[in-house]
Parts: C-alpha cells; sequence; structure tokens
C-alpha cells in the first residue's frame, strides 16, 4: 500500500515555504511515520501527566454529575444536535473512503474517528429513547448496525496501523 502525503506548509522566517520538497525533512518525516526514530521523551511524559490529569478530573466529576443532573431535559436545537452527529459519522465515513482509494494508511484515522462516533450515537440513541417500542428498537438498531460498524471500523484503524508499521 502506497502512502501519499498531503504537503505540509510552514511560516518560516521567508515567509510560507513547503518544507516536504527539503529531501532531509522528508527522510524525518518518513523516518517518523515508520516509527524508526523515537518520540521525545519529554513529550511523552508531558503527555501522559496531562492524560492522567484530565482522567483524574473526569473520574470524580462524572459522580458529581451524576448526583447533580436532573432526570430529564428539554433541548432547544434537538434536531441540530442529532443532525450534526450524523453528518460528522458521514463525513468519517467518506473521508475513510477516499483515503482508502488512494492507498493512504491515514484512512486509520478517519475510521477510529468514525467507529467512536458510531458508538456514541448507539450510547446516545439508547440513553435518550423514550420507554417501549421506541427503546427496543433503539437498542435493536445499537446491536444489529451501530456497535458492529464501529468494531469494523476500529478493525480497519487498528490493521492500518499495524500494516504502517
Amino acid at each position: 500500500m502506497q502512502t501519499q502525503a498531503l504537503p505540509a506548509v510552514h511560516l518560516g522566517n521567508r515567509g510560507w515555504r513547503r518544507p516536504a520538497r527539503d529531501l532531509s525533512f522528508r527522510r524525518l518525516l518518513t523516518r517518523a511515520w515508520r516509527g524508526d526514530r523515537p518520540a521525545q521523551p519529554v513529550l511523552l511524559r508531558r503527555a501522559r501527566l496531562i492524560a492522567l490529569g484530565v482522567g483524574g478530573f473526569l473520574l470524580p466529576w462524572c459522580v458529581v454529575l451524576t448526583a447533580v443532573l436532573p432526570a430529564t431535559a428539554q433541548a432547544q436545537h434537538w434536531a441540530l444536535a442529532w443532525t450534526g452527529l450524523d453528518g460528522a459519522e458521514a463525513a468519517a465515513a467518506l473521508m475513510t473512503a477516499a483515503l482508502l482509494s488512494r492507498g493512504d494508511r491515514r484512512a486509520s484515522l478517519s475510521a477510529a474517528a468514525g467507529g467512536t462516533l458510531l458508538l456514541i450515537d448507539a450510547w446516545f440513541d439508547v440513553c435518550t429513547s423514550a420507554p417501549g417500542t421506541d427503546h427496543a428498537l433503539a437498542l435493536s438498531e445499537a446491536a444489529c448496525v451501530e456497535i458492529p460498524l464501529a468494531i469494523a471500523a476500529w478493525w480497519l484503524a487498528i490493521a492500518l496501523t499495524r500494516e504502517s508499521r
């Protein structure tokens, strides 16, 4: 599978330039893409600390929200919220298809995002559906369509990531 990278553009001291034309920069990008060059330990340590801080904050925050939020709420832009979520799912699927047609391994990124959006859609469909037939329909749609598609998208993302190594 051949990878076609988009040209990078940076604003340097001499204005706009395209460093991808520079042979040494291209080699550096190729090594980083293949994983030949180890990531900077300081950057990884900072990213790990930030992720730990965010996770450490969000877990107790979820407990607070469970105790404080009302059981029901009325949303002003309900249709816009669902349309936006489904539009994001469509964009991720179309981006994945376009990148796969070009043989670009970065399709793993849009596939992972699409799988995550599908799982979020399934979660909110089930959690916000009315009791009875609507809830049964949301559960069946999640079990038969959205969750299997999310798993397939994540499988594709993992397969493309392993292949790039």
